[in-house]
């Protein structure tokens, strides 16, 4: 069965530790993190990394192809597969209109890219790791344009009706489809539930959805 979790809150309040946590990236001092009915320290970290699949917001890409980029979610992942992962990831279109396509060498850390257009590489390579059951989105619509961002969003959504998907988010309209979320504040969960139970509750949660929802509102009056 797969699940959609949102993590938000303040900067600060502890969301990406958590993400670090159930990585296995640190080993937590007490209680116990568990992933179908598993205690993630009775698994093999390699196991336990084959099964999921990350989207940072800082996205490291490296001075070769787009392709090779891209195929480094599965190092035995046929053609095909590489440009399917791209298509989803909404990378094709513009990655076929670089000047050598999918053979075009990138700068260091992808720098002849938008931020956008980086992101969604590391989303395909995301995706070409297909056995992955868990999927961590770490901030990955921070530095992107309005456009990457709706996309970004889509395939969230889509990997969300078959995978279990961990997105850790400061900007709430992109969590409120969540089916549980996890409302942080230092260091500790200040409130759960969904987007309608947590804006009933009109507590912390709503207090600042609200707040984010004026200010987007103002912004698009000046504009």
């Amino acid at each position: 069965m797969s699940m959609n979790i949102a993590i938000d809150g303040p900067a600060g309040a502890g969301k990406s530790t958590i993400a670090k946590l159930i990585a296995r990236f640190w080993d937590i001092q007490s209680g116990s993190i568990t992933i179908g009915n598993k205690n993630i320290k009775t698994i093999n970290p390699e196991n336990l990394m084959e099964k999921m699949s990350f989207v940072f917001q800082d996205v490291t890409l490296f001075n070769d192809t787009v392709f090779n980029n891209i195929q480094m979610g599965n190092p035995n992942a046929t053609k095909e597969q590489v440009y399917k992962a791209a298509k989803v990831a909404y990378c094709d279109e513009f990655v076929r209109n670089l000047p050598n396509g999918y053979d075009t060498i990138l700068g260091e850390n992808g720098s002849t890219l938008s931020g956008g257009e980086r992101q969604r590489i590391s989303i395909a390579r995301a995706l070409l790791k297909e056995d992955s059951k868990v999927y961590i989105f770490d901030e990955a619509t921070s530095n992107v344009d309005v456009e990457s961002e709706n996309k970004i969003m889509e395939i969230v959504q889509d990997l969300a009706r078959e995978k279990s998907v961990i997105l850790i988010s400061h900007r709430l309209a992109n969590v409120t489809a969540a089916d549980k979320i996890l409302y942080m504040e230092q260091g500790k969960i200040a409130e759960s539930g969904t987007h309608e139970q947590l804006m009933a509750q009109n507590k912390a949660y709503a207090a600042l959805f609200n707040k984010q929802q004026e200010l987007e509102h103002f912004r698009e009056e000046a504009v």
